[in-house]
């Protein structure tokens, strides 16, 4: 069996709303957005598997999905988008529920920046 998304993010997608989560947002929230980020970040690292599921609206940053998994729990990279091959990393987290919950937390003092 191949890659499969992991069920913890298809609850949070399949919802009537998605959360706001800003300055992060899914690119599933725009026609096309998954597809086109999907193809450029392979453009970028031709020899990495990525699949982009996030972006950051403030920088080129795109939390993606290691698409080598076939746990059903694949780790997230935070990948530096048009950076030079070596540099694109930023950090990891061992799955979406990680990720998830820094996106919490760092739209929490995103948003508190905002308003003052």
């Amino acid at each position: 069996m191949g890659f499969q998304y992991p069920q913890s993010f298809l609850n949070v997608i399949d919802e009537d709303y998605l959360i706001d989560l800003e300055p992060w947002w899914f690119l599933c929230e725009f026609e096309g957005y998954s597809q086109q980020w999907f193809d450029e970040i392979k453009k970028q690292y031709p020899e990495r598997n990525l699949i982009p599921f996030a972006k950051k609206s403030d920088s080129d940053d795109v939390a993606c999905f290691d698409g080598h998994s076939t746990s059903g729990d694949p780790n997230v990279y935070y990948v530096h988008a048009f950076a030079s091959p070596g540099w694109a990393d930023h950090d990891a987290v061992a799955n979406f529920s990680a990720c998830f919950a820094a996106a919490e937390n760092e739209s929490a003092v995103y948003k508190s920046g905002q308003r003052t």
